[in-house]
């Protein structure tokens, strides 16, 4: 039984240890779906062009220290977003479906899968993502609310999607006139050649970058220096 509502995704702290888990974990973890992937015609390039992302994100796992003044760290790491809406239509494919989600996942996102046209398949999808290891708190299917109120979800961050440009606008232009947090949108016009998917930018859209401080002379570290500079009188 899979839940409809992606609040219950933030609500937990499933979500958070999803993300901890890092880049390189998620896509060791996620790797094994694409054996059991749900029967479609386009499975070979599918599988080829998973594989793709998946290394890619693996990728994006280090942490980049930071310059600072003496006594503090500062590291730049990347995170995901939160909430991610992978919304499928009739102009969506197997493949760009797939990939999306794997992708959103691999980045540390939870994510909702939404794709009422291929309901039977995408619950396929999602049972084979759960019985390789992905928690069922991060990664929901949604088959009976419309797209108008997931759109509307409290916690949700992102979008990915597909069809035509004007479909896009006429999206974009729907999460831009919400109230609250500013939702993202990724999306893909070409659902034959997949140019967003493919472009090197694509993964860095599904993340957010953070910084993290640490200042090593507060508390212990004081203590320390006056130690030494109490030995060296």
């Amino acid at each position: 039984m899979h839940t409809t509502v992606t609040l219950d995704i933030q609500a937990t702290a499933i979500w958070e240890a999803w993300n901890r888990r890092g880049f390189a974990d998620r896509c060791q973890l996620l790797g094994p779906i694409l054996e059991q992937l749900p029967a479609h015609a386009e499975a070979a390039a599918t599988v080829r062009l998973a594989k793709q992302l998946l290394q890619d994100a693996a990728a994006l796992e280090p942490v980049i220290a930071l310059p600072g003044p003496t006594g503090e760290s500062n590291e730049l790491y990347l995170t995901g977003r939160g909430v991610v809406l992978v919304l499928g239509n009739e102009q969506s494919t197997h493949s760009l479906i797939t990939c999306q989600l794997l992708a959103a996942l691999a980045c540390g996102n939870a994510v909702a899968l939404h794709w009422p046209e291929q309901a039977e398949w995408s619950s396929a999808l999602v049972d084979a993502c759960h019985q390789s290891g992905v928690p069922k708190g991060a990664l929901v299917l949604s088959e009976a609310t419309s797209s108008k109120d997931l759109l509307q979800t409290p916690d949700l961050r992102l979008v990915i999607s597909s069809g035509t440009p004007e479909h896009i606008i006429a999206l974009n232009r729907t999460l831009a006139a919400q109230d609250g947090v500013l939702i993202q949108l990724v999306a893909e016009t070409d659902t034959t050649n997949c140019p967003q998917l493919v472009s090197p930018d694509f993964l860095l859209r599904l993340v957010t970058e953070k910084t993290r401080t640490i200042n090593t002379t507060a508390v212990g570290g004081n203590a320390t220096l006056l130690e030494l500079g109490s030995s060296a009188v």
